[in-house]
């Protein structure tokens, strides 16, 4: 998706970047691990198939994807410093090294699955489902709360953007739309991140894991500005003191 191609969300915590293709020999060292891909349902792609992949992540319009990453020294120094950090330009190459990503944010766009057609009826207007996907893929930035706080900052991200991510989509009618819900799709065998999702206000649609071993957890979104103010004391809690949404500037080709 196109809509966050120049764009990154700064915190004290996490930082959020547009996947490049700078990014990819990372990704695919991370998606290397078997444990990660069993995780995340992923297959082993080769260095090729990751670029190509990383490009149809910024082309597709039903796809929102994050790189997620601790802040570089840039912003940890301008944050020391009383000027606006909404002026700060997050540059590719400098505030993006790969020692400092730890993983990704995405987010899937689907038409409700639950509307029925009804012979002789006209359907009523399309109902967008959005799925949201996170991986911590370094194991020592595992078990700290970073994944907790990256889907709290991803979903306000989403909240306050969700008629532009719907727009995006032109072969639809969703100008002025928002989502139905947000949902998870989680292994039985998952507890961490079902516990995880549960804490951030999702509710499982049944006791039993469908026939793929997966649950199914729902967050209603409904209403917004409920939703949001309990997210952002919940981003507060775990230590995020400012949040800015920010430009990301590629170098210059010479």
């Amino acid at each position: 998706m196109r809509l966050n191609e120049s764009v990154a969300v700064i915190t004290n915590k996490l930082v959020f970047l547009p996947y490049e293709a700078s990014h990819v020999e990372t990704y695919s060292e991370w998606m290397g691990s078997e444990a990660i891909r069993e995780a995340t349902a992923s297959e082993r792609l080769s260095l090729a198939e990751e670029y190509a992949m990383q490009k149809s992540w910024r082309e597709d319009a039903d796809k929102l994807t994050f790189i997620l990453s601790l802040p570089s020294d840039g912003i940890k120094a301008a944050a020391s410093h009383d000027g606006p950090l909404k002026n700060y330009i997050v540059v590719e190459g400098v505030d993006d090294k790969p020692e400092i990503l730890i993983g990704d944010v995405n987010l899937f766009l689907y038409e409700d699955d639950e509307e029925e057609e009804v012979e002789g009826q006209e359907r009523g207007p399309v109902e967008m489902v959005g799925e949201v996907e996170l991986m911590i893929a370094r194991p020592e930035f595992q078990g700290r709360g970073l994944g907790k706080l990256a889907v709290i900052i991803f979903i306000l991200y989403v909240l306050q953007h969700q008629g532009d991510i719907l727009s995006q989509d032109s072969s639809r009618n969703l100008k002025g739309k928002s989502f139905k819900h947000l949902r998870v799709k989680i292994g039985k065998e998952n507890t961490r991140s079902l516990e995880l999702f549960q804490k951030l206000g999702f509710v499982k649609l049944t006791e039993e894991p469908n026939v793929f071993g997966e649950f199914e957890l729902r967050l209603k979104i409904e209403p917004l500005e409920g939703v949001q103010e309990n997210l952002e004391v919940m981003m507060r809690d775990s230590g995020v003191e400012w949040m800015e949404e920010v430009g990301f500037q590629r170098p210059l080709k010479v």
